[in-house]
């Protein structure tokens, strides 16, 4: 096979990081002893309903040239954005004889007219199911916060309560070990020395500290 290409993109459910997605493409074509030319990568600065992709501009423009034999993505999502753009993607590969391959899925056949329209729209129907899930889950938080209850993991020494609804003490689990480090800061102590003392890491201690009030009035009201 000729020089190829790949592509990335960070769709909206932000399922495959970027650097997961490069990582997949290079291990693929080298797998496949590919001559990888240049990922293009419109990465987190666009988000996957912004009409203004450079990147995704400059993959058609490789694709138009004919100087490239196939497009690699982490799989078929990356190309349905929408499937308007991505029908007319597929309409310029199959134009010009390029190829899409997947790390996930392998090759896609787009020599049939037919059978490439179901891959696009199966690719795109994944794609709107997963939006609505997120979005679901969207207000749900969003409910959740309206009504004053927690929500997320619970940080480092607090647990749900038998409702779900808010984070209280792990009397079985850290939190009296964060509370001592709270108060060793107050004293003084550098994240390091807690570190040394308690094992709990100066990144986890920066969340403590910001929630430190939490902390101290839910000790307060337990005791």
């Amino acid at each position: 096979m000729g020089d190829v290409i790949g592509y990335t993109r960070l769709s909206q459910e932000s399922d495959a990081s970027i650097e997961r997605q490069k990582r997949h493409i290079r291990e693929y074509t080298d797998e496949h002893e590919m001559s990888l030319l240049q990922i293009y990568d419109d990465g987190e600065r666009t988000s996957g309903w912004d009409e203004s992709r450079e990147e995704y501009q400059e993959v058609r423009d490789r694709v138009q040239s004919g100087e490239i034999t196939a497009v690699i993505v982490n799989d078929k999502r990356r190309l349905a954005r929408d499937f308007d753009a991505t029908m007319r993607l597929i309409l310029d590969l199959r134009e010009h004889s390029v190829e899409v391959q997947t790390y996930q899925e392998g090759q896609l056949d787009l020599s049939d007219p037919v059978h490439a329209a179901v891959e696009v729209l199966q690719a795109a129907s994944e794609h709107e199911s997963k939006r609505k899930e997120i979005e679901r889950a969207r207000e749900a938080v969003q409910e959740r916060i309206e009504n004053g209850y927690d929500h997320g993991r619970p940080p480092i020494g607090f647990q749900f309560d038998e409702a779900g609804q808010q984070w209280v003490p792990d009397r079985e689990g850290r939190f009296e070990d964060v509370v001592e480090a709270i108060r060793m800061v107050e004293r003084g102590a550098s994240y390091r020395e807690v570190e040394d003392e308690l094992d709990i890491v100066p990144s986890t201690m920066s969340g403590i500290m910001g929630r430190k009030e939490r902390y101290l009035l839910s000790q307060e009201i337990q005791n």
